[in-house]
């Protein structure tokens, strides 16, 4: 069955009205090498020859924690090491983090009030026809500036990411990026990045934290906020939203990103295409 998320379809991922809410009133959260390869013909796309023209699309997705970014990094720095210096300098990554929606006037003030927690795991937090325009941009060898999102004002900077050359390699990472058909319909190499819960609860807690301070008080407090907005946002998101989207995957990697021979792998297979 489709479903329609701002218009955007993602088959399979919701065959019923979400269960998992984009926004949650505050008062509820008080409570070895083993790459597989989909045999579905998608992955054939990365062959034909209308990547001499236009760059590959690889999107990476997987839960929050699994290390995507490090995963993308991970494929740049080998494709260079390897020699291949020209192709490295023209891999461009875009995070879909920084294609959240802007808070409407109305959420804003109930946020700083503290009466409204946003779920910005939930798809409806996300602008993907922003994010189509860009790829499509990238696509056509065209200029376009990338948002840039800061997590900690929990809005967009007025600096923009200016992509001038066209590029040979997009890597698109994000929890949802396999979520939607139309960002799909760009990839030619799907990856879903696979760790197991408790490593990337594990890995969210101590980025959560890394600036709490020595007050005791204040460091169970923000412990409490996050384990009840994980249990109740966080996880509910991550099973009704994200896991689904592992069924696209040409490419699953399990352990994720201490995969390192699988992700080695990944970048030689960019060498091998003549990118």
């Amino acid at each position: 069955m489709s479903s329609q998320v701002s218009g955007f379809r993602s088959d399979h991922v919701i065959t019923a009205p979400a269960l998992v809410p984009l926004k949650v009133m505050t008062a509820r959260l008080d409570t070895e090498v083993d790459i597989r390869l989909q045999n579905d013909g998608h992955a054939g796309k990365a062959l034909n020859a209308e990547h001499s023209k236009h760059p590959m699309f690889i999107g990476i997705g997987g839960g929050r924690g699994a290390g995507k970014e490090y995963t993308c990094r991970y494929i740049i720095d080998k494709v260079r090491e390897r020699g291949y210096t020209e192709l490295a300098d023209r891999v461009v990554h875009l995070h879909l983090d920084d294609f959240h929606r802007e808070l409407s006037p109305e959420d804003r003030a109930l946020l700083d009030e503290g009466k409204v927690e946003i779920n910005f795991d939930h798809p409806e937090s996300y602008d993907f026809e922003l994010l189509e325009g860009v790829l499509g941009r990238l696509q056509r060898g065209e200029p376009v500036d990338v948002p840039e999102w800061d997590s900690k004002a929990l809005r967009h900077t007025s600096a923009k990411r200016r992509i001038e050359c066209q590029p040979r390699v997009v890597l698109v990472e994000g929890t949802l990026v396999l979520f939607a058909k139309e960002l799909r319909s760009f990839m030619s190499i799907q990856v879903f990045v696979d760790v197991d819960s408790d490593t990337r609860l594990s890995r969210q807690l101590c980025v959560h934290l890394k600036d709490a301070k020595e007050d005791k008080e204040k460091t169970n407090a923000m412990l409490r906020h996050f384990l009840d907005a994980y249990l109740h946002m966080g996880k509910p998101c991550f099973e009704e939203f994200i896991w689904p989207t592992k069924r696209w995957a040409d490419v699953i990697i399990p352990k994720g990103d201490r995969n390192n021979v699988a992700i080695e792998l990944i970048a030689q297979r960019l060498i091998d295409l003549g990118i």
